[in-house]
């Protein structure tokens, strides 16, 4: 009855997302794992040739969307299905691991205080950092699933072996999995390890199996790094890394980055309600302070209780909330919005951990009624977010004027290419380019679309209104590649045709 309620609930819940995800249009980053999720079930697993972002989602978001794409083929919704199917799981993975061990209500509860928590993303920009396709959300299955073996299985050899391949493949896909999952397990367990040896709290010969944990995590860091090198050296795909290195911002950035990270953070818990307008969703924001409460609140409970009476779950999700926390407030990377994808663990683990922590007091003072009530409000939330608008991606019109005039194969800045080719269902093209548009972008490109040998380009795009950091510049492209034998403008795009090749003249960089 359960597994059945369950299945129900799934399938209920993954058209409500769906329909949340088609409110925000994918871009060319999410347009660009989609490409290689193709690739990769057309006859390319190691996506031989392809320069990545710091980041490759490729143990899990590729698989997934591959499957989707298999079903509906290359096309936009095909993004928003997934990242529908990614948060469905992530969200019930959510709140089976909040219910732990507990049967009858107090299980309920806790579960549905989790997935209360999770339940509405904000319209303003929740639904985007959540729901706009691969990026953080799905390693969070593989973290997940490796905190729920941990918690639901009986202390026996074969846990820590299942616990290092979990890690492991969260990691091939997420480097971001490394602070949130295998340092958060090796802390967690390492604590628990020293206590015992130090309170002789069991006899040695079964003080082995958070040693063994420990070492679980330690040696899935080694062996994700070895993956993804021997993929590297086999020809796959090139991982450059982080492109502002690892590291710590200066400190005359902290003040600011901190606010940033509080501001990330009502981001992930839908109560971004600063900067709105009074309506609807400005209220629904202000309600969601609620879930902030309560995910703070357990986590605070965490932290003091870490070296005492914790369990081990719950070890590990304070920790990896606290690695996660302080990566994103003094890392490289910290910024308002673009920030929260690096914290998205924050979300499911402090939901996770109010579950845990909370779920049985209000069991205990029948406190089930309020529990209901704001579980009414957030579903009224998630079916307000419904009612918004599609939204139409950004090139999709650019995609059909260029079918419309026969041109298939060109070059353009990034905002206008990936996302432009998967518009297109792939009958269009445009390979990224830099610097004006005469140098071909390494970045979530595939360096064969470069090469004059396998393809042809008679076009360049250049966009008024792009808002790339090195944008496709006319002056420089006719300077490049000389005078265009026409030009045409359409919309805020300007199109410059060649009766030759291009990729003669582009400059590839190496690998």
């Amino acid at each position: 009855m359960w597994a059945a309620a369950l299945a129900v609930l799934a399938v209920v819940f993954f058209f409500l997302y769906l329909r949340n995800a088609q409110t925000v249009g994918p871009s060319s980053d999410s347009a660009g794992i989609s490409l290689q999720a193709w690739q990769l079930w057309h006859g390319n697993p190691i996506l031989r040739g392809w320069w990545l972002s710091d980041e490759c989602f490729y143990a899990i978001d590729l698989p997934l969307n591959a499957v989707v794409q298999m079903a509906v083929g290359l096309q936009p919704d095909a993004v928003h299905i997934y990242a529908a199917v990614d948060y469905v799981i992530v969200l019930l993975l959510a709140a089976l691991l909040a219910r732990g061990r507990a049967r009858g209500r107090e299980g309920i509860v806790r579960a549905l205080l989790t997935a209360g928590i999770m339940l509405a993303p904000s319209t303003l920009y929740g639904s985007r950092v959540l729901l706009q396709g691969p990026d953080h959300v799905g390693t969070q299955i593989a973290v997940l699933a490796t905190f729920l073996v941990i918690d639901r299985a009986a202390e026996r050899w074969w846990v820590p072996v299942v616990v290092g391949v979990l890690l492991t493949v969260a990691q091939v896909n997420d480097v971001q999995a490394t602070f949130s999952a295998a340092a958060a397990v090796a802390a967690a367990c390492g604590v628990r390890a020293c206590a015992e040896v130090a309170r002789r709290q069991r006899p040695p010969r079964e003080r082995w199996y958070d040693a063994s944990l420990v070492a679980a995590a330690l040696v899935s860091f080694a062996l994700a790094h070895l993956i993804t090198s021997h993929i590297q050296s086999a020809g796959g795909f090139y991982l450059p890394g982080p492109k502002n290195g690892l590291g710590f911002a200066p400190i005359t950035a902290m003040p600011s980055q901190a606010w940033d990270t509080v501001y990330n953070v009502l981001i992930l818990f839908g109560a971004d309600f600063i900067g709105q307008s009074m309506g609807l969703s400005a209220v629904f924001a202000l309600l969601h302070l609620v879930g902030v409460a309560l995910g703070i609140g357990a986590l605070w409970i965490g932290i003091r209780g870490f070296f005492t009476r914790m369990d081990r779950v719950n070890q590990a999700l304070v920790a990896g909330t606290i690695f996660i926390l302080i990566a994103g407030a003094f890392g490289m990377y910290a910024g308002a919005v673009i920030g929260a994808h690096d914290i998205i663990p924050v979300l499911p683990f402090c939901a996770v951990l109010a579950g845990r922590l909370f779920g049985d007091r209000l069991a205990a003072l029948r406190l089930e009624p309020v529990l209901a009530a704001g579980l009414v409000v957030m579903l009224v939330a998630l079916g307000y977010n419904d009612t918004q608008p599609k939204a139409v991606p950004p090139s999709s019109d650019l995609a059909v004027w260029l079918q419309a005039h026969d041109l298939t194969s060109g070059l353009g800045g990034y905002w206008e290419s990936n996302i432009t080719t998967l518009d297109s269902g792939g009958q269009v093209r445009i390979a990224s380019t830099i610097y004006g548009g005469t140098i071909a972008q390494a970045y979530e490109s595939d360096a064969d679309w470069y090469d004059p040998a396998k393809y042809q380009a008679n076009f360049v795009v250049a966009n008024s209104a792009s808002t790339d950091a090195a944008p496709v510049v006319p002056s420089m492209v006719q300077a490049w590649y000389g005078t265009p034998a026409h030009v045409y403008y359409f919309e805020t795009y300007t199109i410059m045709v060649y009766d030759y090749n291009l990729l003669t003249r582009v400059t590839v960089p190496s690998q």
